[in-house]
């Protein structure tokens, strides 16, 4: 496990920060895992989540939101994906297609949480690979959870980051810093992220900031029939509002804005964002009736 890998956090002491090696075809993904102290085994019932990131970020970006979540008593997941940041890569362009990462994902989460129901959020290009997953399971039992209850997508990046504004397809600094609330990131932020970036596998970045929703993805979620949630930052510069918003109908999903927060709602807002998600996890339990989160 690499020395820099997230770990106990001593201001919690209820809490268990917990790092992770997830078995995956491309190799394992190196994980964290966030939950109470106390009795965690193969047959809790409770609600567990996966967190994935996107092109630039990595699974650090989502502990101020998971620390909010646990406190819920959920036990919760966030993975580096192949390349990304403290996760080794492989030089095959065909590990970091959305298929593949996809197929990574859904094998990391059964190895983890034991083939139990598990709520999946994706960030950015992070938003396609899950949703990629979920279209996956359609008519399928090997390598995937038994269940997705949700979907959840924050800042989806269904054009591809490519589409920013200024900022080029391996421009990955500049890439990292439009993401941030304002474009602006402080100094200590900007050497995080060039040290991020220095881990990562050039493939991966490559991969993630070009990835785009292929033509069909629309139609095999809404196959898949689950409820599904759109979330963007209310100051987002990256993903246009109305670009979410469309989704978002295409998709038969909630669509909700997170005030006082950028394209990582995660980051700037976390205890709105947790709150979110907490009804939205609430109100799609098995006994509330599919209808009841189609967009209206």
């Amino acid at each position: 496990m690499p020395a820099h890998v997230a770990h106990d956090d001593e201001t919690l002491e209820e809490v268990r920060t917990i790092p992770m090696w997830m078995p995956a075809p491309n190799g394992p993904l190196v994980g964290v895992q966030l939950r109470r102290r106390g009795l965690y085994g193969p047959h809790w019932e409770g609600i567990r989540a996966a967190f994935v990131p996107g092109a630039c970020g990595a699974k650090e970006d989502f502990l101020p939101l998971m620390r909010r979540l646990v406190e819920a008593d959920h036990r919760l997941f966030a993975v580096d994906q192949c390349g990304q940041h403290e996760t080794p890569g492989v030089d095959d362009p065909a590990a970091y297609t959305l298929r593949s990462l996809a197929e990574d994902l859904a094998v990391a989460i059964t190895a983890s949480c034991a083939r139990k129901p598990v709520h999946l959020v994706g960030h950015g290009a992070g938003a396609l690979v899950a949703a990629t997953a979920v279209a996956e399971v359609v008519g399928r039992t090997v390598a995937s959870p038994s269940k997705y209850p949700t979907l959840t997508l924050v800042s989806p990046c269904w054009e591809g980051m490519a589409a920013v504004d200024g900022v080029g397809s391996e421009d990955w600094e500049r890439c990292a810093a439009a993401q941030h609330r304002g474009g602006e990131v402080s100094p200590e932020r900007g050497e995080e992220i060039r040290q991020r970036l220095a881990r990562s596998h050039p493939q991966s970045l490559r991969g993630l900031t070009s990835a785009a929703a292929p033509q069909d993805l629309v139609a095999r979620l809404r196959a898949a029939g689950l409820p599904m949630l759109v979330v963007q930052g209310a100051e987002d510069t990256v993903v246009s509002r109305a670009l979410t918003e469309d989704v978002a109908r295409q998709l038969g999903a909630r669509h909700r804005v997170v005030e006082d927060a950028g394209h990582l709602p995660h980051q700037d807002n976390p205890g709105a964002l947790a709150e979110i998600l907490l009804g939205f996890w609430e109100e799609c339990d098995e006994r509330v009736p599919r209808a009841r989160w189609e967009a209206v």
